[in-house]
């Protein structure tokens, strides 16, 4: 396994750049206060990963830890007709709070408010004992798949870390372990499909999270001083095909979708150059801007995230999030599947489109009713 710790040829410059002075809260406690106990407790312990380990340009700090309960989450939602996200999935609760790249809008931030620092992920390091918690669950499971921190981090920017993947896509793969097939999906907006080569392949699904580079440029993560935490599209594109390449069923969630200026060109040409370039993804799942809470963004400027360099407006709030209103959604939905299928058409099998937490009554309107999203079966 790689070197996790601070690599010495990393200058001072670089690691004051990762290191943010988070604000005041309301009660007049600095953000970072819970996290301060924790690391004084022990409990945490603040960690810096080189830039090789983790595929970035910079190195970024985490805390270590240890989880010893509940390690894997069921997602559980409500069995009514207008659900957003179909009930399909466990989840593997491999760290906690949003995942050190960074991203102004991740709903993470507001999930965890002061309790975790959007700059530094708490990565849990008893893996053996997650190991033993998925054959467990994978001869008795109460879900058909099973996220590998899909919805409290990142599945492959920490790899070089703890390892999970290696350990745990033979147990998927095998039918002595998995004798109900259930799938290991990977979400990533790291470039690190090199830890997926030489291993199996039956049972697990990887997806890149993915926008053309002048939308993700708008949200995702930037230093202080302005430089991508997050790899950029190409790299991701990149590691798409390998992954691709090494027989894996890959897919793409393209979410958050922001209609800047041209997004329809911009998307249409995003897709077109994909099929053309050798992508194959079996499902694109999309999403539209949303958050959870309309107080997100006071909380990211807390913890000292810079702001986003789009400024939604008009958000309406519909079931669990605050959207666009649903005339525009729907606008956008047929839109982009309609330039995924003139895309692929030419090219053998058009990708699976499908909504990322919409309502049923926005599925129908788009002609999307069904549950073969990025987590699905």
């Amino acid at each position: 396994m790689e070197n996790a710790g601070l690599d010495p040829n990393e200058s001072a410059h670089e690691l004051a750049l990762i290191r943010t002075k988070p604000g005041m809260t309301t009660a007049g406690k600095p953000f970072d206060w819970f996290v301060r106990q924790k690391v004084e407790s022990g409990e945490w312990r603040l960690e810096c990963v080189s830039a090789e380990t983790l595929g970035l340009v910079r190195p970024i700090e985490i805390y270590r830890a240890k989880r010893l309960t509940n390690l894997v989450k069921p997602w559980s939602v409500s069995d009514d007709a207008e659900a957003y996200c179909p009930a399909h999935w466990a989840d593997l609760a491999i760290g906690r709070g949003a995942c050190g790249l960074r991203c102004r809008a991740c709903f993470l931030v507001m999930t965890h408010r002061v309790f975790c620092d959007p700059s530094r992920h708490v990565v849990y390091e008893n893996v053996e004992d997650y190991a033993k918690a998925v054959r467990r669950w994978l001869q008795k499971p109460d879900r058909r798949n099973m996220g590998l921190g899909v919805d409290c981090s990142d599945s492959l920017l920490y790899e070089g870390v703890t390892g999970h993947a290696r350990r745990l896509i033979p147990l998927f793969a095998s039918p002595a372990t998995n004798p109900h097939a259930c799938k290991l999906i990977l979400l990533t907006k790291s470039a690190n499909a090199r830890f997926l080569e030489g291993l199996p392949t039956e049972n697990i699904i990887v997806t890149f999270s993915m926008n053309p580079e002048p939308i993700a440029d708008l949200w995702e993560g930037k230093f202080d001083d302005g430089v991508r935490v997050t790899p950029s599209i190409d790299r991701r594109l990149d590691a798409s095909l390998r992954a691709q390449d090494f027989g894996f069923e890959v897919r793409w969630r393209i979410d958050p979708i922001m209609p800047i200026e041209t997004w329809e060109n911009i998307y249409t040409h995003f897709f077109t150059a994909a099929a053309e370039n050798g992508h194959s993804p079996t499902r694109i799942t999309l999403g539209t801007y949303r958050e959870t809470q309309t107080t997100l963004h006071t909380f990211a400027g807390g913890w000292g995230l810079p702001k986003m360099e789009w400024e939604p407006f008009g958000l309406e709030k519909d079931g669990m999030h605050y959207h666009m209103n649903i005339a525009k959604r729907i606008e956008i939905y047929k839109a982009l599947a309609a330039a995924i299928s003139a895309a692929w058409r030419t090219r053998g099998k058009v990708p699976i489109v499908a909504l990322c937490k919409e309502p049923r009554t926005i599925r129908q309107a788009v002609g999307l009713d069904h549950d073969r999203c990025n987590c699905g079966p």
